[in-house]
């Protein structure tokens, strides 16, 4: 994909994730500067439809991001290895400190925060912590009742499947792990997870987030490094 290209892309995801509007050249021309006119821009998101990264999501022309899309989204973030900014650190700091002995206190502020649900499994004690389903139903943009119902289920077995697939998690050493719409761990496309698996003080435990794949994915892997650091820092 051409670094232009790239650009736009990421700008008409960012531009959906903080206003849920369909991504136009319009709107993306008044918001951003890419040297470039509207009708350039225009031929850029036809090339983006093309190859399978914006989808029609609206009878107006607008268009939304598709799995594709956010997965390349959110690869970038990932591989850019940018320092998290010190004011997203130091207005994260007290929950943080929740997250070495309170940790059911810890998934209760970090819902309330994020205003998504979260929860954590510990393995050996087979404890688990989950918070925000009431703000996960009403922000995944669920079209029928049937969509409701099955995020709920997804949120009430999450301790199940999260022990089902052990196996699997106990084994991988690359994390966080992102999942747009369906998981190991979840079956509804309405919802996208982010989980981690971390070793705290001798002790290991699994962190997952749950929102819209309409959600601010860079600011919330901006906090799974801030808890990857403070877990560093107390070995």
């Amino acid at each position: 994909m051409r670094d232009r290209t790239r650009t736009i892309l990421e700008a008409g995801i960012m531009e959906f994730i903080r206003t849920g509007l369909p991504i136009t050249s319009e709107r993306l021309f008044e918001e951003y500067d890419f040297g470039i006119k509207p009708a350039m821009i225009r031929c850029e998101l036809n090339a983006l439809d093309d190859d399978g990264y914006l989808e029609q999501g609206h009878t107006s022309g607008g268009r939304k991001p598709t799995r594709k899309a956010y997965n390349e989204f959110i690869n970038g973030i990932i591989s850019a290895g940018d320092e998290v900014p010190k004011r997203t650190e130091k207005s994260l700091q007290p929950i943080i400190s929740l997250f070495e002995n309170e940790r059911k206190n810890f998934v209760e502020q970090a819902a309330e925060i994020f205003r998504l649900a979260n929860a954590v499994y510990e393995p050996e004690s087979e404890e688990f912590y989950g918070s925000g389903l009431s703000d996960l139903i009403m922000n995944a943009e669920a079209e029928s009742k049937d969509d409701v119902l099955e995020i709920v289920e997804d949120f009430e077995r999450l301790s199940d499947r999260i022990e089902e697939s052990r196996n699997w998690w106990e084994s991988e050493s690359r994390w966080p792990k992102v999942f747009v719409g369906g998981s190991p761990f979840t079956k509804s496309k309405r919802i996208s997870v982010i989980a981690e698996k971390f070793a705290d003080g001798g002790e290991s435990f699994f962190f997952l987030m749950l929102g819209p794949t309409r959600m601010d994915y860079r600011k919330l892997l901006d906090f799974f490094k801030i808890l990857e650091n403070h877990c560093i820092d107390r070995k």
